[in-house]
């Protein structure tokens, strides 16, 4: 009887952990749902209950098939990296191609389904996701390997899936675009980070990354420079957004503080000798998403803002 039950704990733990690599769906689903949240423009929560209900199924069964045909698609690549080791379940042949196959197709019909059903235009942009995720691992498009259009995915996959989720919430305005390309570009630098961790087995297995193809030096100059494009698109939210209520600055400037001698950098780690605009982007971008949200919130409670500016 234990025996059985182990069985069906290994069988549980690979599908959602080597095959689904659940973390990350769950992760890109969040950012997703950050896009939702900013579509929202009254507290009738009861009114966004059947969409938020499309918007999970949908985007969650997208995601999934996304990295599900990445694992399919990257088990060369995997089976020399170490980091790939336990959240690849078809480069050790414990999930069949044939049961890989079988179950995307389901994804995706559920996916399309229920936006189908929904309203036309989500399906449409469903149908976009799909195209999006399947690209980015199928032959012969296989945008993974293409250096420079791979990181230019990152940035389009993440602008797209915060107006994905404003777009099912019902309204996106200039706060959902600024996010869109703020978390885009934020995707961007992780991508880039992902390339210059996997260097030497990417370039042993012969895939051809970003980083492979402009070299570690150049990657990590790309790497700065993006960190500083961040850092940039982060002003007009500042501007525009954070400084509006006293809660959501003191927040902002609080935890930019905290972050900041939290979050010690090492000397020598990743990405550069010394990475502190690193962090210091990663850290701002944070204080600033979740003060945001609280303006939101505010306006949905119909606060007053104040200039402070004027103060």
């Amino acid at each position: 009887m234990s025996n059985k039950l182990n069985d069906k704990k290994n069988i549980f733990s690979i599908f959602f952990n080597e095959f689904l690599r659940i973390r990350n769906v769950l992760a890109w689903t969040l950012v997703s749902f950050v896009g939702f949240i900013f579509g929202i423009s009254s507290l009738d929560l009861g009114s966004y209950i059947i969409p938020f209900f499309v918007f999970f199924v949908s985007f969650f069964f997208i995601v999934s098939v996304t990295f599900s045909l990445n694992n399919y698609f990257d088990v060369d690549s995997d089976r020399v990296n170490p980091r790939r080791k336990n959240i690849n379940a078809v480069e050790f042949r414990k999930i069949s191609k044939q049961t890989v196959f079988f179950l995307n197709i389901i994804f995706i019909f559920i996916s399309l389904i229920v936006t189908f059903l929904y309203k036309f235009e989500i399906f449409l942009f469903s149908i976009f996701l799909l195209f999006l995720g399947l690209a980015y691992s199928i032959p012969p498009f296989r945008i993974k390997g293409r250096p420079v259009l791979d990181v230019i995915w990152h940035f389009l996959g993440f602008f797209s899936f915060i107006i994905y989720g404003s777009f099912i919430a019902g309204s996106i305005e200039l706060i959902s675009w600024l996010m869109a390309i703020s978390l885009g570009v934020w995707s961007s630098i992780g991508q880039v980070g992902n390339h210059i961790e996997d260097y030497s087995s990417d370039k042993s297995s012969g895939t051809k990354t970003f980083a492979v193809w402009a070299g570690l030096d150049k990657a990590k100059i790309t790497i700065n420079f993006l960190t500083l494009f961040h850092l940039i698109v982060l002003i007009p939210l500042i501007i525009f957004y954070t400084i509006d209520y006293y809660a959501s600055f003191l927040f902002f400037i609080v935890i930019a503080l905290l972050g900041l001698i939290i979050l010690k950098p090492r000397r020598g780690a990743f990405p550069t000798k010394n990475c502190w605009i690193f962090y210091f982007s990663i850290v701002i971008g944070g204080a600033v998403y979740v003060s945001i949200l609280i303006y939101h919130i505010y306006t949905l409670l119909n606060i007053h803002p104040f200039d402070i500016l004027k103060i």
